[in-house]
């Protein structure tokens, strides 16, 4: 949002206007939703997928001086199907896995005595390299205004694009992890993306030391439900093949024996990987056990909404303290209602 709207924000607030789209909105189910918190500057590269932990924070003592009751998924869904949601409950999820959320988001929540779910896409857990799709777009970004010759990375590829303009950039992006997707291992895009970091001139091992772009380990995902987190599933390769019936079996039930060597489970509750899903995959998902599923659509959840498309909001970095405040409250909720801007969040 623009400076402008922040500004009406407030002066919707000193109106009234918050306090009144709450005491509307109280029976609604908010779901917040996160993914990762920055190492370094990745919340500069990425501001939707990478958060401050400070930003991180200070949504914990806005939740804590709203007096906004956070309760953990399965208790919150319970709560709605029968009619006795408390007043304004939200639920907190974390999407994906990365070392962020393991060392600055799960104490940041244990010392709020708050639970949360993290739906966890395994197979970098499994692996811990790189993300690779991620670090190659964080490397090309980071290169700025510099001209990068792909064929300098792998003979494989041809042409020249200037970093310095997005679209060129995101062409880059394509081309290397459309390569990466051809290769057969882990270790040949580990190679490919070491190529790309020394011919940008960058620290690939610095990057990994820090473990900017890598998810936690199988040893410190064991550790979260102690702390609060539960471990809910987010397919293995953060993928859904909602067309391929048996690629789709497989991702979930990789990704569920996974979790079972990390957590008890039951596992029984998904987020649509990048908030990619198709309604017609919600029988198949109903035969597989899934009681509910989280979805990139804006706005509250009533008992009207389908359990397997759950509605969000999806914070972030460039979210700001206001709007942030006039979602919880369930003020823009009601506005995009009402002007008929009720849809996808991303």
């Amino acid at each position: 949002m623009t400076v402008t709207a922040d500004l009406i924000l407030h002066a919707a607030r000193a109106c009234g206007l918050f306090a009144a789209a709450r005491a509307l909105t109280a029976g609604r189910l908010r779901i917040l939703g996160y993914h990762g918190i920055a190492l370094a500057d990745e919340w500069a590269f990425q501001p939707m997928l990478f958060m401050r932990p400070a930003t991180f924070r200070a949504r914990l003592e806005r939740l804590a001086r709203g007096a906004y009751p956070v309760l953990s998924l399965a208790e919150a869904l319970e709560q709605l199907r029968r009619g006795t949601l408390a007043r304004c409950a939200v639920v907190i999820t974390i999407d994906d896995g990365w070392f962020g959320t393991y060392r600055d988001m799960a104490p940041a929540l244990q010392g709020r005595g708050y639970q949360a779910t993290l739906y966890l896409a395994t197979y970098y857990v499994e692996k811990q390299t790189q993300v690779f799709n991620v670090a190659t777009a964080y490397a090309l970004w980071k290169a700025g205004g510099r001209t990068l010759g792909l064929a300098d990375v792998d003979p494989r590829l041809d042409g020249s694009l200037d970093l310095s303009v997005p679209d060129q950039r995101s062409a880059a992006a394509k081309r290397l992890s459309a390569l990466a997707d051809s290769l057969s291992s882990a270790g040949e895009r580990q190679a490919l993306l070491e190529r790309l970091y020394t011919t940008l001139g960058l620290d690939l091992e610095q990057v990994r030391q820090q473990r900017r772009f890598a998810f936690m380990s199988a040893g410190e995902a064991t550790e979260l439900p102690a702390m609060g987190i539960e471990l809910q599933l987010h397919t293995h390769r953060h993928r859904f093949p909602s067309s391929r019936h048996d690629a789709l079996v497989d991702e979930i039930e990789a990704n569920r024996a996974a979790l079972g060597r990390m957590a008890s489970g039951p596992f029984r509750h998904l987020c649509y990987p990048s908030g990619e899903y198709d309604r017609s995959a919600f029988r198949q998902l109903e035969s597989l056990g899934i009681e509910s599923a989280t979805t990139t659509l804006q706005g509250t959840n009533t008992q009207r909404t389908h359990p397997l498309e759950l509605r969000r909001f999806l914070d972030s970095e460039e979210i700001s303290p206001i709007r942030f405040e006039a979602e919880l409250s369930g003020f823009l909720d009601l506005v995009r209602k009402c002007t008929g801007r009720d849809r996808a969040g991303r």
